[in-house]
């Protein structure tokens, strides 16, 4: 009976979603038409004029805002922010980078550097590191898997890597290339993006940081975006 109540109220909180109000706050720079994406659920929408938006999420959900102008920007939702219904968010504008790199002084002592350690340790990202500790030890496995944390961890793990492949493809292309070479709309260069790096081809290029390969399968996958931005706009 305990483990149904368990159960049953994880998956009632997991469920429980609500539309929330945000606002986008920009210093300097322009707040509207800035992309917001829910990439737990997939949902999105774009500020209007003061930057305001409204979009359904639940705790936890990773939101992820992004715009030309802007440095891209995540936020996991609170349950605080889930009780109020409101959010708010900080972005900055982007500043011009500079040609010359400049190399500080300030080395970054580590195991490995001081002669601690012989091989280089492996570096998990937070999600990974998570996902360790959930499915380690002799108790946390069981009482992860009743709570399903080890199923939503995993799920982190991969919007974590989508991300990384996203940073990876604004790291080689602008958003003028997507628009003026691919021809993809201004409002669907953000979407383009989420949807070339589910691609298992384009993925394993981002992967092995092959940017000619990369050029040319977006290439193939904008022709199959712009037919089916085609088909929905109908």
């Amino acid at each position: 009976m305990l483990l149904f109540l368990i159960c049953s109220s994880f998956n009632m909180a997991a469920q429980n979603s609500i539309k929330i109000r945000g606002l986008v706050k920009v210093e300097n720079a322009s707040a509207e038409g800035i992309h917001v994406l829910n990439l737990v659920s997939e949902k999105a929408t774009v500020t209007d004029a003061k930057g305001g938006f409204f979009l359904e999420v639940k705790e936890d959900d990773l939101v992820v805002f992004s715009a030309v102008h802007l440095n891209y920007w995540r936020k996991s939702i609170t349950a605080k922010e889930i009780q109020s219904g409101y959010v708010e968010v900080e972005m900055t504008a982007k500043e011009n980078q500079l040609d010359e790199v400049v190399v500080s002084e300030n080395v970054t002592m580590t195991a490995q550097s001081l002669g601690i350690i012989t091989y280089k340790p492996k570096v998990y990202t937070p999600a990974e590191r998570r996902i360790r500790t959930a499915t380690s030890g002799v108790l946390d496995p069981l009482i992860n898997w009743i709570s399903g944390r080890t199923k939503d961890l995993k799920k982190q793990l991969e919007i974590e890597k989508r991300e990384r492949y996203i940073m990876r493809l604004e790291s080689y292309f602008d958003d003028a290339f997507f628009m003026d070479s691919l021809k993809i709309p201004e409002v669907y260069v953000g979407g383009f993006k989420y949807y070339v790096v589910e691609d298992g081809d384009l993925a394993q290029a981002l992967t092995a940081k092959n940017k000619d390969r990369t050029h040319f399968l977006l290439g193939e996958l904008a022709q199959e975006f712009l037919i089916y931005i085609e088909d929905y706009e109908k």
